[in-house]
């Protein structure tokens, strides 16, 4: 604990300061102006002799009062958020100013870093006001990626009225917002129900450490060993007053004894009578210890007494034994409305790149629109996507991850994106929202997507949803070997073709593909004989001198003699790879497997350089281990098991992640494409009442329910393109 005995960085060496002789004050103007930058003209007005040299910048007090403390948060100033885990005031709480050596209003601060908890106690009008300000004073210089707090007012010999009128300032600092998955709005707790909550879970981090649930009350050497060894972020649990049932009192005492191991450190506020300065501490301080039981377990305590209560005395208390009589100095205290402002200035600041910022929780479930910016699929927004778009990226988004939408880029990272996961993880609709995804990020005349279903099926089954996207140029269904053989002579065929347009260069280099442009015709009309088959297969064009025909712009022809196109990526999207490299021994498309194979690991082998990509969906039985695509996809996808059926909650299938080529793994969690529009998509957006006291309240999660007979989000979306390809 620091108190009044330690100078202040505002006078320098030789104890002249801004003040200006030792002694001397300035004027509230003088004040105001030195705060705020200026050249120290009030030394000139106190001093002459102590004016210092001009253009000087001026000092900044180590410990900020509350009109500093305010006017940081409503500039923002440039000390807003400056303690980090590593600054020596981390953690440092100025309380008042008293008189030492001759010095006056030399500030009393107290460290909780070295006495792990703080105990506040006089009457309550004086009390709230102290306690505003120290609050008040942390959240203003700590980031809430550095430092969480927590309220607990659940005394109920207090009415819920006046306890949220108190604190419903504290619900607007960003750093009551949980960070660690705590299932509440904010960390606010107003009834024991949410005091049992907000307890539970700092006794948890604490029973998880090195102390575990062991721990001994007697042994704070121990403690204060661990306490320094901490470096993580900090949490400032504020207790005012009783929080109920004697389980809720012991484990307020507890995390006040020993809470500092674990980095949480307890702020005490116990309510006593009035008392004047000839009042002895030690009869406050058992009458503090009988209001609150965590009291007399605090590191130090700060006593309210004098007439109107401002006289303060900062008390160290080792090992809980009464206090030592301590200096007198003048309390700092700040009023509800001062308390509204600030925290209202503060409220709408985030910290850039903070971890806290970085650390959002999965959820359970993601809607591929919302994460594409999507949620009003309209021509409009597509074609200012397109507009936007980079002809040579192939980026697709796969759903939500811990820093928002999860997306990989097929050209800059890897050619081809392999899927693993067991039936019923969800990897087919995967495949289905990387076709939406990459439909929706470029022109149909600049990519063509080829759609191949390992597995035969009912109509609308598999990928065959994905067929109304005005990119899908094919779609093969692996059952009827005519058509699996042509297919495989197309794809080759077109591997070839772009083999000899780019005469050896790279699809990436964009010299090559302008002079692909100039040689690259667009399509004849198909004649009767090539009309698109109607089996089950699908719309696979395959002419008679077996190229694969590419039609410009998906089901948009360009007119005939169109020159200067270029020549477009393509996309081979695969589900079931496993019964292609391993046909069912029934099965009816077995006799062509082994060509619609040789095809894909041709396209896996030679497809980057030639504008070509594989995304393929398996199953990990290792049968795909061997494959030229098992070898080139540096980029994997690894989902999750699928979730039981049991009735517990958990994550939606899709939940999984991605492996890069670096090594980096990232989770997500799927964007779900074939669902329905969610009713909350057509609905305005409503009003409802602000209350404080229910924040603490595990949040009311409203589920997304899909009109039952409305289309899907593919739909949707493949309508909308299909109108703005017509249009560009």
């Amino acid at each position: 604990m620091s108190g009044p005995w330690e100078g202040s960085d505002s006078e320098d060496e030789d104890g002249w300061g801004a003040r200006g002789r030792k002694g001397r004050r300035l004027g509230i103007g003088a004040w105001a102006r030195r705060l705020a930058g200026g050249r120290a003209e009030a030394a000139a007005e106190a001093d002459t002799e102590s004016f210092p040299v001009p253009g000087a910048p001026a000092v900044p007090e180590r410990w900020p009062d509350p009109a500093a403390v305010l006017l940081t948060a409503l500039g923002p100033g440039p000390r807003l958020w400056e303690r980090g885990p590593g600054h020596p005031d981390a953690l440092v709480l100025r309380l008042g100013t008293g008189d030492r050596g001759g010095l006056p209003a030399e500030p009393v601060t107290v460290a909780l870093r070295e006495t792990g908890s703080l105990g506040l106690a006089g009457p309550r009008a004086r009390l709230a006001g102290l306690a505003r300000a120290a609050v008040a004073q942390l959240a203003a210089l700590h980031a809430p990626a550095d430092l969480e707090l927590v309220l607990i007012s659940a005394d109920r010999n207090r009415s819920v009225h006046e306890r949220k009128a108190e604190w419903s300032w504290l619900g607007w600092l960003p750093h009551l917002r949980p960070a660690r998955g705590q299932g509440c709005r904010l960390l606010l707790a107003y009834d024991r129900d949410q005091a049992a909550a907000r307890l539970a879970e700092l006794t948890r981090r604490l029973d998880g450490g090195p102390l575990g649930p062991g721990w001994p009350s007697a042994d704070r050497a121990t403690v204060d060993a661990e306490a320094a060894r901490y470096t993580g972020a900090r949490t400032v649990l504020v207790v005012d007053g009783d929080p109920g049932s004697a389980d809720l009192r012991e484990a307020t005492a507890r995390l006040t004894a020993a809470g500092r191991a674990a980095g949480i450190h307890p702020i005490v506020l116990a309510e006593t009578p009035a008392a004047s300065s000839a009042s002895p501490m030690a009869a406050t301080y058992e009458t503090a210890c009988a209001a609150s039981v965590a009291f007399r377990e605090c590191g130090a305590v700060a006593l309210l007494s004098g007439d109107v209560a401002t006289t303060l005395r900062v008390l160290e208390t080792p090992g809980g034994l009464p206090p030592a009589p301590g200096s007198a100095a003048t309390v700092d205290a700040v009023s509800a409305a001062w308390a509204e402002r600030f925290g209202r200035a503060l409220a709408p600041l985030r910290a850039e790149g903070t971890a806290a910022e970085r650390a959002t929780a999965l959820p359970r479930s993601a809607r591929l629109l919302d994460e594409l910016g999507l949620s009003r699929a309209t021509p409009a927004s597509l074609m200012a996507r397109w507009a936007q778009a980079d002809d040579t990226s192939g980026t697709l988004v796969l759903g939500a991850g811990p820093d928002g939408p999860l997306a990989v880029d097929l050209t800059a990272e890897c050619a081809h994106l392999l899927i693993e996961g067991p039936p019923g993880s969800g990897r087919t609709e995967l495949l289905r929202s990387a076709a939406a995804a990459l439909a929706a990020g470029a022109r149909p005349d600049r990519l063509g997507l080829l759609l191949v279903d390992g597995v035969g099926g009912e109509p609308g089954a598999g990928l065959g949803v994905c067929t109304d996207l005005p990119h899908v140029t094919e779609h093969l269904v692996a059952s009827d070997p005519v058509r699996m053989r042509q297919f495989a002579t197309a794809l080759g065929a077109e591997l070839k073709r772009r083999d000899g347009l780019l005469g050896g260069a790279s699809f990436a280099d964009g010299a090559a593909r302008r002079r692909v442009g100039d040689r690259v015709v667009a399509q004849r009309p198909p004649t009767a004989a090539e009309q698109p088959g109607t089996g089950p297969g699908g719309d696979l064009e395959s002419p008679p001198s077996g190229t694969l025909r590419l039609r410009p712009g998906g089901r948009h022809r360009a007119a005939a003699g169109t020159a200067d196109r270029p020549l477009p990526r393509l996309v081979v999207l695969v589900d079931n790879l496993d019964a292609l490299v391993t046909p069912a021994l029934g099965s009816t498309g077995r006799p062509a497997a082994g060509s619609v194979v040789r095809a894909l690991e041709a396209v896996a082998r030679d497809g980057e350089r030639l504008g070509v990509h594989l995304v393929a969906a398996t199953a990990p039985d290792g049968r795909t281990s061997a494959t030229e695509l098992a070898r080139a996809a540096r980029l994997r996808v690894a989902l999750d098991d699928p979730p039981p059926a049991t009735g517990a909650e958990g994550p939606a299938p899709g939940r999984g992640a991605l492996r890069r080529p670096d090594g980096r793994v990232t989770p997500f969690q799927g964007g779900r494409v074939t669902g329905r529009i969610p009713r909350t998509a057509t609905l305005r957006p409503s009003v409802v009442p602000l209350e404080w006291e229910r924040m603490g309240d595990p949040p009311a999660r409203r589920p997304i329910r899909e009109l039952g007979n409305g289309p899907t989000d593919l739909a949707l979306l493949a309508s909308a393109l299909d109108r703005a390809a017509h249009l560009v």
